[in-house]
């Protein structure tokens, strides 16, 4: 029988879960989107800058959620400097230890990054608002959005990196910035390349830089742009997704509505081609006769005379053997009416604006105004639209920039589109109060009272209806109606108004 061994943490063995593997990982290192979805970046683009209707949902949604700018908002109102718990109103001592060594939020933790995101925030003159809505853009179109930090970095003599400073912040364009994995979708561990020289790359994590012998860090992010690659370490560059988020990449919105965007592209380009000169005719008038000079003869003077007056109304007369003869119209295309265009560009452009959470009235459209529409509710679902896409910011975005500032004692934040109404929160309305609140009246005595004030009630409505119908204002003479029936005079008159005549 074996000997039972003593338990010991020399006799534990560290073993770890296997990462599951992802599907869409069909290449060690650079990650490509999968080939199936048949359209590259640059056309998806160019889909949805001939779109009216998609362009103006991105637009509106666009302006909507960066209508009120960003703001700097606490991370907590005190923090214990004991067991770091924070704590979110003002407290003189610590819920968790009683500890009262509290710590404030440090004002100079923003001073760089309020000067930075104040001004432009690279050579291109770009204000950081105007990074966020190519962003959004971003988002709203490929469902993949980069962010890119340029920093300046303090090395020491080994190679190690020990601060860094950013200078610049850029968007990534999402046709070519590419995700580098290894076989389970994992970044960092299939690619090194120095700081000093960026087009360096090893494949294993203990080489050293060819050029200059310096340390080389993990590859997170590649872009391939006019035949070079340039490679991003951890913390230069944040990949986040909107609609589809995944390991990788997300699932752009424009495959979903590919078919509807395209149909209501070639709708506008037919009522475009309808109108323009080199349009289809949209008949033709087939007449029969045996005698072609004279019928040309007859239109052209017709063309004339309808040039001079165009209300002029030409009369023909076709003789015909046996009273045979006909004029026959052929039509070659039918009429917009006909073909329900206005009703069907309204449904897909319902579905568009639906898929994006953008009603009708802040497209501009006053017949979705009024009756069963519900402008608030319209309203309210693209409220819920803005508020998702501003949660994509302020839980994943501006948390990962102000960990790049240093800043962990406040929090960057997009307020919501819409201003909170405060009456409604603050109590400002008056509170009915109880009258029998904190008396002596016990519920024996409760319905006792209520009965005699109902039967007060009672008694004082009888008295108004008996002398509901009688004249509240004196009578005036009947005097003045002299002369005619007695049912003529004026029995409710105010004796303060009569005067005497004569």
């Amino acid at each position: 029988m074996a000997e039972k061994r003593r338990f010991s943490l020399t006799n534990l063995f560290r073993k770890t879960t296997p990462t599951p593997t992802d599907r869409e990982v069909y290449n060690i290192g650079i990650q490509e989107k999968s080939p199936a979805q048949m359209l590259n970046g640059p056309l998806i683009y160019n889909i949805v800058q001939n779109s009216v209707i998609t362009r103006t949902c991105l637009t509106q949604l666009k302006q909507e959620v960066f209508r009120r700018g960003y703001t700097w908002e606490k991370a907590y109102e005190a923090r214990c400097e004991d067991c770091n718990k924070e704590h979110k109103r003002p407290v003189q001592e610590c819920s968790r230890c009683g500890s009262a060594n509290l710590k404030l939020p440090d004002v100079k933790q923003l001073e760089y990054a309020e000067k930075f995101l104040e001004g432009y925030v690279n050579q291109s003159e770009q204000l950081f608002i105007d990074v966020l809505k190519e962003l959004e853009d971003d988002l709203n179109i490929m469902d993949d959005a980069y962010i890119v930090f340029v920093k300046e970095y303090y090395i020491d003599g080994n190679g190690k990196i020990r601060m860094h400073r950013i200078k610049e912040v850029y968007r990534g364009d999402p046709s070519t910035m590419h995700i580098y994995a290894d076989e389970d979708g994992v970044r960092g561990t299939k690619g090194f390349t120095c700081i000093h020289h960026r087009e360096f790359m090893a494949t294993e994590p203990h080489e050293n830089c060819e050029q200059c012998g310096d340390t080389l860090y993990p590859v997170h992010y590649v872009n391939r742009a006019k035949g070079e690659d340039q490679y991003f370490i951890k913390g230069e560059v944040l990949h986040f997704s909107k609609y589809s988020p995944s390991r990788l990449y997300g699932l752009s919105p424009i495959l979903t509505l590919y078919n509807h965007i395209m149909t209501l592209i070639a709708m506008e380009n037919y009522v475009n081609a309808s109108y323009t000169k080199s349009r289809m005719p949209r008949g033709l008038l087939a007449v029969q006769t045996r005698n072609m000079e004279s019928m040309m003869s007859f239109w052209r003077g017709v063309k004339e005379r309808m040039e001079q007056d165009p209300h002029y109304i030409p009369v023909m007369g076709i003789e015909a053997e046996g009273g045979k003869g006909s004029i026959e119209w052929i039509k070659f295309m039918d009429s917009l009416k006909e073909m329900e265009y206005v009703a069907v560009k309204d449904d897909l452009r319902d579905r568009i604006s639906a898929f994006y959470g953008v009603s009708k009235i802040f497209m501009a459209d006053s017949t979705a105004s009024g009756g069963l529409n519900n402008e608030g509710m319209q309203i309210l679902v693209t409220n819920r639209a803005v508020q998702m896409a501003q949660n994509v910011y302020n839980e994943y975005v501006f948390p990962f920039l102000t960990t790049q500032f240093g800043i962990t004692d406040w929090d960057l934040k997009l307020p919501p589109s819409e201003e909170e109404e405060m009456g409604a929160e603050g109590g400002d309305e008056p509170v009915e109060l109880d009258p029998y609140a904190g008396t002596n009246v016990d519920a024996s005595q409760m319905g006792q009272m209520m009965e005699q004030q109902q039967q007060s009630m009672a008694s004082s409505n009888e008295n108004v209806k008996s002398t509901r119908n009688k004249p509240s204002m004196a009578t005036g003479p009947d005097k003045r109606f002299s002369g005619l029936p007695a049912e003529a005079g004026n029995q409710n008159v105010d004796q303060r108004t009569e005067r005497r005549v004569g």
